[in-house]
């Protein structure tokens, strides 16, 4: 089966997957951003559902959530982050600014939240998706031209966020690869199917991240019990 195939069989179930997300706060947190009000309580809300302050206590919480807040001002909606360097100079600065909070590796709380300012052009990395690649990678002739996505890199200190900006923006070109090049089949499915998701993006990480994880049939019974 090729990928084209892979999304005409799995389309549905991905933005089943993908819609039940949007309980997670996106909508909520993305109205805020969009008119300019300044709430810590639904950054740390959206970033609690998503599983972001583990091990972060309630002060640095706040302060974590002040941050992000502070570089959304400065980090315009209509920012062309579909540029590369752009994107790269927007990825490093707030990673650079969760890091002097809170000392971890923040590659994929960065990409989450720059995903809520910029919905349409920024993929969220995620350990699945990053296995689905590290096995498309050796079977596809254009993500073979790519560096080869080896394991992310630890972040121990802030000269480390230069290597882990490398390897991000390296899996972020890799999902736009796949992305654009099956552009026209997830707008030909969009119509068919009436789907009302609206960002494409996080549709097919949605199917990159079915690829790689081991659970996800257990994942989905478990949605449709209502369990989780």
């Amino acid at each position: 089966m090729n990928f084209e195939e892979y999304i005409r069989s799995n389309y549905v179930a991905a933005c089943h997957l993908q819609r039940n997300d949007v309980q997670n706060g996106d909508e909520k947190i993305q109205s805020m951003l969009a008119s300019g009000v300044q709430d810590i309580s639904i950054v740390k809300s959206w970033m609690r559902n998503y599983s972001l302050l583990q091990g972060i206590t309630a002060e640095n919480r706040d302060k974590i959530a002040k941050r992000f807040l502070s570089f959304s001002k400065s980090a315009s909606p209509i920012a062309n982050v579909a540029n590369g360097k752009i994107l790269e100079e927007k990825y490093t600065e707030l990673f650079k600014e969760l890091f002097s909070e809170v000392n971890r590796s923040w590659m994929s709380a960065t990409s989450k939240l720059l995903w809520c300012i910029y919905p349409n052009e920024v993929a969220i990395y995620d350990s699945f998706v990053w296995r689905a690649l590290v096995v498309i990678q050796c079977l596809d002739s254009e993500l073979a031209g790519f560096q080869r996505i080896g394991e992310a890199p630890k972040v121990e200190r802030e000269s480390d966020i230069v290597t882990a900006v490398r390897h991000y923006m390296n899996y972020q070109q890799m999902v736009m690869n796949i992305f654009k090049r099956n552009s026209g089949i997830l707008k030909e499915l969009r119509e068919k199917h009436n789907e009302k998701y609206p960002h494409d993006i996080r549709i097919i990480d949605k199917l990159l991240w079915m690829i790689g994880n081991p659970n996800y049939e257990s994942f989905v019974a478990k949605q449709t019990n209502g369990q989780t």
